[in-house]
């Protein structure tokens, strides 16, 4: 999430911190992760309850004036001790490690994202050539009938005007008839072959798209399992080498109870900011 002097992103509570001031130290590595634990969000966030639920010392739930249950002037003072004004939370990264393991996890992130993209292409064009094979077959029924009809109507058309040997007369009226049926069903019939044409063209065009995806599919699938081992030896390689544990301090996360307010390096963080930040822990169960 982007902030004025950084960005925080979920680490092990949920929740990284990248300051304006690391950014030097990954020049070509990607964002740095600082990582903030569970017990620090719970540090960081204040809860505030409701007007309507919230203690008031001094006052009951009506707001008439009584008297304080906390008699003993000692425990406030204890309770301040337990939690001081201004929470302060240093953040640390790996600088050592963090370009290379950041680089191998995107590059199998990658890999994987190709494989789920082409597999969703694949699916699509699955989904197309389906419903392509149906509207063909709809289409070849909707020739059929107007075909069927048509010789049904020209077979009463001759069989009303003398059959096999007319009269000249009944030639005539029966090249008359024979026209008014062309006039009808010859249009339909040039339309629907015409739709067909389109659709086999569509199914062809589909079925070229279905052979080259499932062909991507293989090498993608290759590469990814590729990346994944590349990545997992990178990682390894890195933690043989004892960097897991190598860390920087790059700066402090200070939350003054009193005025409700963040900083960085003693710089605010925006409202924002600070809700972010708080949904972020809340994913975690801190609030």
């Amino acid at each position: 999430m982007p902030i004025r002097y950084g960005v925080i992103a979920l680490g092990v509570c949920g929740l990284a911190v990248i300051p304006a001031q690391a950014q030097q130290a990954q020049a070509t590595g990607g964002p740095m992760v600082i990582t903030i634990t569970k017990l620090d969000c719970s540090r960081l966030i204040q809860h505030q309850p409701s007007a309507d639920v919230a203690y008031k010392p001094g006052v009951d739930v009506r707001g008439r004036p009584v008297a304080s249950a906390d008699t003993d002037p000692g425990r406030a003072e204890f309770a301040k001790k337990l939690i001081p004004d201004v929470l302060e939370i240093p953040i640390t990264i790996n600088p050592l490690s963090y370009a290379k393991r950041n680089t191998a996890n995107q590059n199998k992130a990658t890999a994987a994202a190709n494989v789920a993209s082409n597999t969703t292409a694949i699916a699509t064009a699955k989904s197309e050539g389906t419903a392509l094979s149906s509207q063909l077959s709809t289409l070849n029924t909707q020739l059929s009938t107007v075909n069927t009809n048509y010789s049904a109507a020209t077979a009463a058309n001759v069989a009303s005007t003398g059959g096999s040997s007319p009269t000249a007369a009944q030639t005539t009226v029966r090249t008359i008839r024979q026209s008014e049926i062309d006039s009808t069903y010859t249009p339909q019939i040039s339309s629907i072959n015409s739709q067909i044409t389109t659709v086999n063209s569509s199914i062809a065009t589909n079925t070229a798209t279905q052979t080259s995806l499932a062909t991507k599919d293989t090498t993608l699938r290759q590469t990814y399992t590729d990346t994944n081992m590349a990545t997992e030896g990178t990682l390894a390689g890195i933690s043989a080498k004892g960097l897991d544990s190598t860390q920087m301090k790059v700066g402090t996360v200070k939350y003054d109870i009193a005025r409700n307010a963040f900083t960085f390096n003693d710089q605010p963080m925006i409202s924002e900011d600070q809700q972010k930040l708080a949904a972020a822990c809340a994913k975690q169960g801190v609030k």
